[in-house]
Formats: C-alpha cells, sequence, structure tokens
C-alpha cells in the first residue's frame, strides 16, 4: 500500500505520507482520516501502532478532506503486480541456487566451496526476504535481516578460506568477533522494537544500514592494502581482481543510486544497481572452480581502450537523443542517465567488434591468421630433431592457409637447379637463378616472393640455405599481409628452433653413435642426453623471449605510435588497428611457448603446486577434467627428477587431448622410504599395446620410458580399445651406485 499515517494528539490517525507505485496513490490523499482498519480502531492494528502505516490491510473506512466518509476493500492484488516485486528476486534466488548446484558437483573437496556455497544461499534469500519488508511482516523482517547482515561476513569467511591456499587472509578472528557482535545487537533490537513501541529505538534502522556497510568497507581497505603489499609479487592479479570485482558490484549501487537519492533524483534504479551484485559470485566461483585467476591486465587494457573510444560518441549521442527527444528539457539526470546508456552500449559493441573482427580474419579452416600459434607452440615444445620441426611447421602452414603444395629442401648458389619435384624443369632451373639474384635477401626468417610461389629461409650456414618453398594459394590469389605477417612469424620462430636443433642433433648424433658401441644406453647417458634437451629448451625460450619477442614489441610500439600520431582514414586507420591486434596474439602466444619450453617457477614452487597450475591451464584448452591427488611428495625427488615427472605429466596430458579424446584424467603419486610412486589413467579410446611401437606417433611413449629408465626406474602401461589407459612409474629414491653423467662430463 506504501501509505505512512500519524496518530493525531485526539488518538486518530491521520495520512502524512503515499509513496508512488502502491494501492494508496490511487484512492487516498495526504490528509485523510483513518476511521477503521479491517472493521476496527486503527490503534489496535499491529502494523499501524508499532510502524506508522498501512500494509496488509482487507478494509479500510477514512474520511476525506470534504468531510465524506469512504470504504473500501481490497482484494489481493492480481499475479501480475505481484510479480513486479517478487519476480526479480525470484529469479535472483533461482540463479544462486544453480550456482550453489555446480559447486556441490564440481567443488565439493573443497571447504572453501562450502562456504562459497553458503553465500550464494544467504544472498538468494535474502533477495527473497526483501519482499516482506514491504508488507512489514515481523518474523519475515527479522529474517531479511539477519541474512542480509550474514552475507559481507560470509563473503569474508570465503575469502579467509580461499586465500589460505596462497598463505594470506582477509581479517583476523577478532574482526569477525566484532562483526557477529554487531549483528547479534542490531537483532536484538529489532526483536525488542517488534514486539514494543519505544521511539529510541527509532535509530535501529540507520544502525542496520551500518552494521551491513562496516564489514563491506573494512574488507575493501584490507583488499587495498593486500594489493599494495603484493603489487609487485606473484599475488597482484588476485588482489587487482577482488579489488575491480568489488567495484563493479558495489560502485553503481553507491554512486548511481544512493547518492543521487540524496537529492531525490537516482540514475539508475534500485532494481538495477543490485543486479551488478551478481558480479560478485560470478567472479569468486570462476576463480574457485578453475583455481586460477585469469590475465586481468589484458582485459584491463582492452577494456579502458574501447572505454576511451566511447566516451565522445556517447557524449554527442546524448545530446542528439536530448535534442530529437525534448522529453527531459535541460534536465542534467537526463542528460546523464542518456549518456550512461549510449556509453555501455557503445563499449560492449565494440568487445563485439573486436570479437568479430578476429572471426572475419579466420582462415578457411577456422585458425586465426593474425597469430593463434597454440597449437604451433605444443608441436614445437617437444621438436627434438629437424624432421619433428618439418612436420610442425608443415601442420601448421597448411592448416591456415590453402596451399596446395610445399617442400623444404637445402640449396647454395652452385646449383643449377632446385629440388622441387612440383616444378617443371625449366621451372626448377628459373628458380634457382632467381634464388641466386637475391642471395644477399637469403636470411634467417625472411620471406622471398617467386614467380610461382614463395620461400621462406628457416637456417643458414654460409653459402648453403635451408628453405621452404610455398606453392601459390589453391584459389590463385597472391599472399595478402595477413597472409605474409604469419608466414615471416612462423619462419623467424622455426629459425631460433633450427638453429640450436643443428647443435642438438649434432650431438644427439655423436652420443647414438657411441652408445651402439656398448648395446643398451646407460642411465647417465640417458640424464645426459635429457639434461642436454632441456638446457636448449632453456636457451631457445631466452632466444624467443631476448629475440622474436622483443622485436615483435618493438614494431607493436612504432605501429601504436603511427596511429596516434598521423592523421589517415577510418578504413586505413581499422586496418592497421586489426594488425595490431595480430601482433598483439603473436607476442602472447610467443609467451605461451616460452613458458613451455621453461616451466615459470617449477623448482621454487615445488612439483605440486607446478602440476596443479599446469592442469588448471590443460583443463582451459582441452576438454577433460583432471582429478590430482597428491601425498607425501615434499622433497622426496630431485631437480633432474622433478623436471622428468613434470615433462612426462605434459607428454601424458597432450596424449590425453591429442589421441585419446579423453574426458576424464586420474593423476595420484606418492612416496615411500623406498620409491616415488606415480599412478596415470584416463578414460580415452584406447589402442592395441601391439600396434603401439616406436613410431613419430608415439615418440611420447618412449621418450617417457627412457626418461624413467634414466633413473633406474620402471615404466609399465595398459590399454586396450576403448578402456582407456593406464600407466604406473616406479622410481627408486636410493638407487645403485652409478657414475653420474657429471662426472662422466668432467
Amino acid at each position: 500500500m506504501f501509505v505512512e499515517v500519524l496518530r493525531e494528539p485526539d488518538g486518530s490517525y491521520r495520512v502524512t505520507s503515499i509513496v508512488a507505485g502502491g494501492w494508496g496513490e490511487k484512492y487516498l490523499e495526504v490528509g485523510n482520516r483513518i476511521i477503521a482498519v479491517n472493521g476496527q480502531d486503527p490503534a489496535k492494528d499491529y502494523i499501524v501502532g508499532r510502524y506508522g502505516e498501512l500494509e496488509r490491510v482487507k478494509s479500510l473506512d477514512i474520511v476525506n478532506a470534504q468531510g465524506e466518509s469512504r470504504h473500501y476493500e481490497l482484494e489481493p492484488p492480481p499475479l501480475s503486480e505481484t510479480l513486479q516485486f517478487i519476480g526479480v528476486p525470484l529469479a535472483a534466488s533461482f540463479l544462486f541456487l544453480i550456482f550453489v548446484a555446480v559447486l556441490w558437483r564440481s567443488g565439493r573437496s573443497d571447504p572453501s566451496s562450502f562456504v562459497l556455497a553458503l553465500f550464494f544461499l544467504f544472498t538468494g534469500a535474502a533477495y527473497i526476504g526483501g519482499y516482506t519488508t514491504h508488507k512489514l511482516e515481523p518474523v519475515g523482517t527479522l529474517l531479511f535481516r539477519f541474512l542480509f547482515l550474514m552475507v559481507p561476513v560470509v563473503f569474508i569467511h570465503f575469502m579467509n578460506m580461499y586465500l589460505k591456499r596462497f598463505n594470506e587472509f582477509l581479517l583476523s578472528s577478532k574482526w569477525m568477533i566484532f562483526f557477529y557482535a554487531c549483528l547479534s545487537f542490531e537483532l536484538a533490537l529489532l526483536c525488542i522494537r517488534s514486539f514494543v513501541k519505544l521511539e529510541f529505538l527509532d535509530w535501529a534502522t540507520p544502525l542496520f544500514t551500518l552494521f551491513f556497510a562496516i564489514p563491506n568497507v573494512i574488507a575493501v581497505i584490507q583488499l587495498i592494502r593486500k594489493y599494495r603489499k603484493h603489487r609487485k609479487g606473484d599475488l597482484n592479479s588476485l588482489f587487482k581482481l577482488t579489488l575491480i570485482t568489488h567495484i563493479l558490484a558495489f560502485s553503481p549501487f553507491i554512486v548511481l543510486y544512493s547518492l543521487p537519492l540524496l537529492i531525490g533524483s537516482p540514475i539508475i534504479s534500485v532494481g538495477t544497481a543490485t543486479a551488478f551484485l551478481l558480479v560478485l559470485p560470478l567472479a569468486y566461483m570462476y576463480m574457485l572452480m578453475t583455481r586460477r585467476i585469469f590475465d586481468v591486465n589484458f582485459v584491463l587494457n582492452r577494456f579502458f581502450y574501447h572505454a576511451s573510444v566511447a566516451v565522445l560518441p556517447s557524449a554527442i549521442m546524448a545530446l542528439l537523443g536530448m535534442w530529437i527527444v525534448r522529453s527531459e528539457g535541460p534536465s542534467g539526470i537526463g542528460i546523464t542517465r542518456m549518456f550512461l546508456i549510449f556509453y555501455l552500449v557503445l563499449v560492449i559493441l565494440l568487445f563485439v567488434k573486436e570479437a568479430l573482427d578476429r572471426k572475419l580474419r579466420q582462415g578457411k579452416g577456422g585458425t586465426s591468421l593474425d597469430g593463434n600459434f597454440e597449437r604451433f607452440s605444443h608441436n614445437v615444445a617437444r621438436v627434438m630433431k629437424r624432421a619433428d620441426l618439418e612436420r610442425a611447421l608443415e601442420q601448421e602452414i597448411k592448416e591456415s592457409i590453402r596451399i596446395p603444395a610445399l617442400q623444404f629442401f637445402d640449396w647454395d648458389t652452385s646449383v643449377n637447379e632446385v629440388p622441387v619435384e612440383k616444378m617443371a624443369a625449366a621451372e626448377r632451373r628459373e628458380m634457382a637463378e632467381a634464388l641466386r639474384r637475391k642471395n644477399e635477401q637469403l636470411v634467417p626468417g625472411s620471406l622471398t616472393m617467386l614467380s610461382r610461389g614463395a620461400c621462406l629461409v628457416i637456417g643458414r650456414r654460409g653459402d648453403q640455405a635451408y628453405l621452404l618453398w610455398l606453392d601459390d594459394k589453391a584459389d590463385h590469389t597472391r599472399y595478402n599481409p595477413d597472409e605474409r605477417n604469419r608466414l615471416v612469424t612462423l619462419a623467424n620462430y622455426s629459425a631460433i628452433v633450427f638453429e640450436n636443433l643443428y647443435l642438438v642433433e649434432g650431438l644427439i648424433d655423436s652420443l647414438e653413435a657411441e652408445m651402439e658401441k656398448h648395446g643398451e644406453t646407460p642411465g647417465w647417458v640417458l640424464r645426459l642426453i635429457f639434461n642436454l634437451s632441456e638446457n636448449e629448451r632453456r636457451r631457445l625460450a631466452s632466444d624467443l623471449h631476448d629475440s622474436a619477442l622483443q622485436d615483435q614489441i618493438i614494431w607493436l610500439r612504432r605501429l601504436e605510435t603511427a596511429i596516434v600520431d598521423y592523421e589517415m582514414s577510418g578504413l586505413l586507420k581499422a586496418e592497421l588497428d586489426r594488425i595490431k591486434e595480430g601482433l598483439l596474439d603473436v607476442i602472447h602466444q610467443i609467451r605461451e611457448t616460452c613458458n613451455e619450453l621453461r616451466p615459470p617457477l617449477l623448482m621454487e614452487m615445488g612439483l605440486e603446486q607446478s602440476l596443479e597450475q599446469l592442469f588448471t591451464e590443460a583443463q582451459m584448452r582441452a576438454d577433460y577434467i583432471v582429478d590430482f591427488q597428491a601425498n607425501n611428495i615434499g622433497g622426496v625427488l630431485d631437480d633432474e627428477q622433478t623436471l622428468a615427472i613434470y615433462r612426462i605429466t605434459q607428454e601424458l596430458l597432450r596424449n590425453a587431448d591429442k589421441h585419446a579424446d579423453a574426458s576424464n584424467v586420474e593423476i595420484s603419486m606418492f612416496a615411500d622410504e623406498e620409491a616415488f610412486y606415480y599412478r596415470y589413467r584416463d578414460d580415452g579410446v584406447g589402442m592395441n599395446e601391439a600396434d603401439a611401437a616406436d613410431s613419430f606417433s608415439h615418440m611420447g611413449l618412449a621418450g617417457m620410458k627412457e626418461r624413467v629408465r634414466s633413473f633406474e626406474g620402471t615404466f609399465e602401461w595398459h590399454s586396450r580399445p576403448g578402456a582407456g589407459m593406464e600407466t604406473e612409474i616406479i622410481i627408486p629414491l636410493k638407487p645403485s651406485t652409478d657414475f653420474s653423467y657429471k662426472e662422466a662430463v668432467q
């Protein structure tokens, strides 16, 4: 009804306020005298006596300003009108129940997920309970205030449990005791006020708002302190994300509703403001489910870019809208509201535009031509020979550009005919002559256009070059700038790998020749080979970071400067923006490859925590779920064994994704005084063990066996079609005395 009444000195009641949108707006006027409520004296009505309001009324008798008596029989409101009040709370509560179900299914083993589920339940129940406050129902109001005050407290409990895995906490137990004391005090006041009418308890309502604000404000202050403490550490992104989440959740309510409400003109409705609170559960559920913080800096950079671009168009559209509609005159609130609507729409549209741009820049095979190197990065990470590099490069090019033929070959200036099988003899001689003329331009990582196709320079030693010939495209069109940029990047990438492989292959060939003289390869030699391989991986990662990556960043900065400093047409600026986005993607993929080649902080973080991070990243790229259990493994393995287990796990995960098509992967490891035990199981397609020869497709299996054998361990695996694969590895912690590869090198 939304009608407030006041008791007069003579004992009667008079209408003092009527809120728009309620029943009273249509039938009552300020100043009407209330004669009877539900057929009895208004003073005997509980709600009128306790709260000074009309609510839950079935019949009403009044006397209007003209002295006329009126009698009203109030029917329950229609369902459509009721849904206006309870529809949004019901929808929000249903959404929170879905969150709880997802948490229960996927995160029941994590204690913090239980507390987060409680947070969702309290918040959803508070949404529903808010409806009872309009009805002035005492028990419902008491329950609502309890739930509402518990929301920030339960949230702090969740943050403390979540941060425990990082050896941090948000607030101490003393603060929690203080919050519970405030909550109990407020509820006690509410109970007293519900049964005893005391004027001095009228300040309980603002106190309720204060008790809700205190834990939220303190939590934000503490988050700011934590962010400042860890702004240069590993937890920088975690606390930055939590701060941004709180700002997005509470700022609209405070800045766009509460503060403007003080002057009587809120910019957005309370329903819209509270809808932003959904940012909290969504963000923290993501953090809990994935056990990972996404790159918030990457998103922020794009948001600030799009937000800055949208300011001027939003202001222009708001002014034009006011000029066209003229519905609110020169009202500042109206202009502000229209500006915010257009501004948010434009920011969203710019994000959509970015996604559409990437779709439009995709080739026939669905691979972005601007730099989606994820597949190539994974293939290069396990390259051990030049043939492997050729296969990975060929696969990447064929799946991104429609090329009917390509061929790798060695060439020097002394030959008169290139060994390209797809060409006729005359064409081979013509190509040899063209390469001879352009000999000075054949530097590693370059692209040379020819009368038929093009040549990528993968490596060079003196007068001899290692080239990749690419035929003309299948649609007979020229290579466009996007395709050329991609090919040059691949060539630079491959050139670095080739130079390192040249040294590694020579060393491996010498070692293999020595092994043939002695039969089975001793463990210390295997360890030497794998350590050399890891050293080359680290060196390759460093080269990629210091050369290719830095060059890409330099060109990106020059491109950004050109876009800002020079005037250009809209089409040219849009094309340069697309090229800029492509360079950003290339930079991101090179960084991912460096991390793949050189696992970051493996020795500092330890095996268990590094594997958890690996599983989180793998599950974001693949469709399987990893169930990981580790017990009593801290410090039992040395650095070489730790790296070996990490590489073996990488290979098993690749097999589960690329070949096994698994949906569930189980990995467990534990140790006793004698040995370290590692068990792997997936539910993939499986294979016949008899068919698993050491071909290229099973090079990973052979490599895992050799890694384990280098530590005098045992490697057993079992698989059959349709039954997945199981692997068991046992590495003795006290191997028999055998002179080590370090002694051999010395």
